[in-house]
Parts: C-alpha cells; sequence; structure tokens
C-alpha cells in the first residue's frame, strides 16, 4: 500500500538468492514476487515516477519476524493467532488491503494465510487445524512469546466504494477469513450504500469460525447472512438465518435470482473444488463480476 512518508531511492529490487526458496512451491514463489517487482520498477523508472512509501513491518521478499501475543479458539477446528511486529523500529507499521494474504514460513513448509484484522503492529489469522496437518502440526506448537517468519502482502483483489448495489460472498469453512475483512470494510464505512449477502457451508454451528464477529455484523443495516450446516438441525445464532444443509447449488441459484447481474460483485472462497463449482454456476447465470479468492 502506497502511504506519504519518507522517501526512498527508488533501487532496482534485489534478485532473491536459491536459498531465499524454500522449494515448496509456494505461491506466490519469492522469484514470482521478484520478477514482478523488477516489471513494477522498470515501469517506474520509465515513467520517472517516484514513490513514497511508510516503512512497513513487512516484506514482500524477505520474511519479517513477528511475536505471538495470544493465541484462542474459534471454533472447533480454527484458532485465531494474534502477532504483532517483532521491529524495534517503532515507525514501521503494517499496511496491506482487505483481501490480501501473507506467507507464513514455518519449521518444514511455509504456507499462505489471510489476516481477519490488523492494526499499525500487530494482525490476527484465522488458522485451520488439520488432524495430521503438516503446517497444522508446526502451529499447534507455538506458544505465547514465540517467533513467527511472514512475507506479503499478496493478492491483486481492489474494491472500490460503492461500485456495486449488492455484494454476494460464497464461502465453506475457513475461507471465511478471506471474506471478513472485505465485509468489515464495507459495513462499517459510513459513506457505504452497498449491501452484503453472505452464505457460507460449515458442518456444525460449532465447526462455524468467527461466530461473534459475524453476529456483529448484523448489527449493521446492510449485511445479511445464512449459514448453511449440513450436519445439525434446529442452530440457533442471534441475527443471523440458519439451514440444515449441504450449501448447495439449489441454494446459491435462489439466492442469485434476486440480483440483477450487472449490479452485483460476487466474492468466492472455499477449497479448490468449491471455488470452480462456484465460479461455473455464477459464469452460467451470466454474472460476470466475480472474484475468487486462492
Amino acid at each position: 500500500m502506497i502511504e506519504s512518508s519518507s522517501k526512498e531511492n527508488d533501487h532496482r529490487p534485489v534478485t532473491p538468492s536459491e536459498e531465499d526458496c524454500c522449494g515448496n512451491s509456494c505461491n506466490p514463489c519469492i522469484f514470482d514476487v521478484h520478477k514482478k517487482l523488477v516489471e513494477e520498477w522498470e515501469k517506474r523508472k520509465l515513467d520517472k515516477i517516484k514513490r513514497v512509501y511508510n516503512e512497513n513491518c513487512l516484506s514482500l521478499l524477505q520474511y519479517k519476524r513477528f511475536i505471538v501475543r495470544a493465541i484462542k479458539r474459534s471454533s472447533e477446528d480454527c484458532i485465531i493467532i494474534d502477532i504483532e511486529c517483532g521491529s524495534e523500529n517503532k515507525n514501521e507499521l503494517v499496511f496491506m488491503s482487505p483481501g490480501q494474504h501473507i506467507m507464513m514460513r514455518l519449521t518444514s513448509t511455509s504456507k499462505p494465510y489471510t489476516p481477519i484484522s490488523w492494526n499499525k503492529q500487530s494482525i490476527k489469522l484465522l488458522i485451520k487445524l488439520y488432524e495430521n496437518g503438516v503446517a497444522s502440526n508446526c502451529i499447534k506448537q507455538l506458544k505465547l512469546r514465540d517467533d513467527i517468519f511472514i512475507r506479503g502482502p499478496y493478492g491483486d483483489f481492489k474494491y472500490t466504494r460503492n461500485s456495486y448495489k449488492n455484494v454476494v460472498m460464497l464461502s465453506i469453512g475457513s475461507g471465511i477469513a478471506a471474506l471478513y475483512p472485505i465485509a468489515v470494510s464495507i459495513v462499517k464505512d459510513d459513506l457505504e450504500d452497498t449491501k452484503i449477502k453472505w452464505i457460507s457451508g460449515f458442518r456444525s454451528l460449532s465447526h462455524v469460525a468467527l461466530k461473534d464477529e459475524l453476529r456483529a455484523l448484523t448489527d449493521y443495516w446492510n449485511f445479511e447472512c445464512l449459514l448453511c450446516l449440513s450436519q445439525e438441525k434446529d442452530a440457533n445464532i442471534t441475527g443471523i438465518q440458519t439451514i440444515n444443509s449441504r450449501l448447495n447449488d439449489k441454494i446459491i441459484n435462489n439466492v442469485l435470482d434476486s440480483y440483477d447481474s450487472e449490479s452485483v460483485l460476487i466474492l468466492i472462497c472455499g477449497t479448490p473444488e468449491f471455488n470452480a463449482s462456484m465460479e461455473k454456476l455464477v459464469v452460467k447465470k451470466n454474472f460476470s463480476n466475480h472474484y475468487s479468492f486462492r
């Protein structure tokens, strides 16, 4: 994110060494990021554009140290980890946009996570824990004051205020993490007239991450949420509609039929199979404005 602050010399981005690549097929790979940065740098140089930055706690090319300051349970299979910038330079601040993600370096692997919130010095991450996952096993061992190393932020999603009458959000499981900060940025903007309809699928109410946060969003006039719970009947959560069903094409079709395809933005986040299925459905119904978070 570009901010007005101290001026930096616009040097060519430093080329990563072979050792900087962990070999785990990260997306994005550090070499892909470097290539993009060089292309942007060459364009700036050609156009003689001078860029001004605030110092960012985050870096696209280097892992930066953060410190675990809180760990709490969000659902049966998800936790929230609150991390703070480990730099001694208090002028370094966290800058990112809703929908962007970071890469976390773990003992034997690295993995992308989408922050659900952040402020000048800290970031909150919603993380799903798998029983035998390599990354999950590393995260389960984290303790307060442990170091975590992350780089980023990445992601090209951009949202412009009041660019659509409605935003429909479709997610399953921990896909809620990518959409939540976007929803917050819309409903808490006093100048927004956009309405949000969020449909999300989970196994049961105990598996719903960010329950309290979702309920709080329903206090806003322009937010509505439907939870599809495949393995639970008669679930109740104040302000949120729940049904005992998998999130299927019939439910999505009924929702989309109430919208004009030109005035709605559809945001999708879940497993690769879920994303592909939803993309196929919205394209079939001629909704051209859609974006999937991978």
